[in-house]
């Protein structure tokens, strides 16, 4: 063939593949979905670049890498169809352009339709399209084109999963996937192989991230430090309640231990009080039995008081009331189911801070029991010691008014 000739014949193929480009170009704009950030135009030429330097190296003729060159523009066209059946449609769009050029296109639309099932045994064509239309996975740039295969696939289905399934999904494809031809494996295997360990970093990232979001990390520290906030109130306030009873305690215990020294001892004294002046005994009873109702009721706010919940133990695991995280509710489980529960408490934010609430709410009823118990305390010491005093100051007004 003269030089004449071959110059023919590369100008006629620049000139039908320009015609395929414009026509991919023109029906990608007018039909493609926005959606669709992986599968477009830009991922077209792609392909037939690479489906051009496999059949170079393949030593193909000019019209058989033509013919490959323009399906592997053509592979990714179906989409403006969806994602179901898009090889079909491809290979129907192929079909269509060469026809209106006139155009022998051979067995390439076969092509199309045969790399989703392409194999080891599959036709040599079939096989150096499939590479050129994976080359993706062994290129510098494929972190993201990853990143553009996902967001695209959420945009069509985000019940598919986040980040985290999509990019363990990659990483098992990356190591399951084979090039099939010679070509292909130099050109891309290599490269494939480091990219299963840059997948497999970037899997660790999302999931610490994850991590980070579900573990409440991601709010910043207002909710924690409103929680700590308020288990310290909690805890400051019952040491205070506990204080305050201790102190109720010391002091009625001393009057109580008066009043009985003094009676043991002085025996002949009371012997005397109760037959001279009866009426002395009203100050010191009510000061008596005031004081021992302050100390049972200072006792009782002192005393330990386990909130509990009547759910049986095979519910409280599953339980929206009580919280695992309360002492009183914990020790109803055995040891493996508690570490269990905690190690789900770390990747679950909502159920952790809901737990939070509820020991918040359980401690809070554990001090308003002691403060309640206290205040009576305090009122029927308070009260029995005026009383005491008041009866005393009349029973003694009364006796000089009659010895005038």
């Amino acid at each position: 063939m003269s030089s004449d000739q071959n110059a023919e014949v590369e100008e006629k193929k620049k000139t039908i593949f320009s015609e395929a480009r414009e026509y991919v170009r023109s029906r990608f704009n007018e039909g493609l979905e926005p959606i669709y950030l992986f599968h477009n135009f830009a991922y077209a030429e792609e392909i037939a670049d690479k489906a051009a330097e496999l059949a170079e190296d393949a030593e193909l003729d000019a019209a058989t890498a033509e013919r490959l060159q323009l399906a592997g523009l053509f592979y990714p066209l179906g989409y403006i169809g969806g994602p179901k059946n898009f090889t079909k449609r491809s290979a129907e769009e192929l079909t269509t352009f060469a026809s209106q050029q006139g155009y022998d296109v051979g067995d390439a639309p076969a092509w199309i339709t045969a790399v989703p099932e392409a194999n080891a045994k599959s036709d040599r064509l079939v096989r150096l399209l499939h590479d050129a239309v994976w080359n993706w996975l062994g290129r510098k740039r494929y972190e993201r084109r990853a990143e553009l295969l996902q967001l695209e696939r959420e945009a069509i289905d985000s019940k598919k999963g986040g980040p985290v399934v999509f990019g363990q999904e990659m990483q098992d494809f990356l190591l399951k996937f084979n090039y099939l031809t010679d070509e292909g494996k130099r050109e891309f295997d290599a490269r494939r192989r480091k990219n299963v360990s840059t997948q497999q970093s970037n899997n660790y990232k999302i999931q610490q991230k994850e991590v980070k979001a579900k573990t409440g990390k991601n709010f910043g520290r207002g909710i924690d430090t409103m929680y700590r906030t308020a288990f310290r109130n909690h805890i400051n306030l019952s040491r205070i309640a506990d204080d305050k009873a201790n102190m109720m305690i010391s002091i009625n215990t001393i009057i109580l231990s008066i009043l009985i020294a003094v009676s043991g001892a002085g025996l002949s004294f009371f012997e005397e009080l109760v037959f001279n002046s009866p009426e002395f005994l009203a100050p010191i009873i009510i000061l008596l039995m005031s004081s021992l109702t302050a100390v049972i009721f200072a006792v009782f706010s002192a005393r330990p008081k386990v909130t509990e919940y009547r759910i049986k133990k095979r519910k409280l695991m599953q339980s929206k009331e009580a919280s695992l995280l309360y002492f009183g509710n914990f020790l109803k489980i055995e040891k493996s189911d508690f570490i269990k529960y905690m190690s789900e408490m770390k990747m679950d934010q909502d159920s952790l801070y809901d737990d939070l609430a509820r020991d918040l709410y359980d401690l809070g009823q554990v001090l308003h029991r002691k403060y309640l118990l206290l205040t009576i305390s305090y009122n029927t010491f308070i009260g029995g010691l005026a009383l005491a005093v008041l009866a005393f100051l009349t029973v003694y007004i009364w006796n000089l008014t009659n010895m005038q």
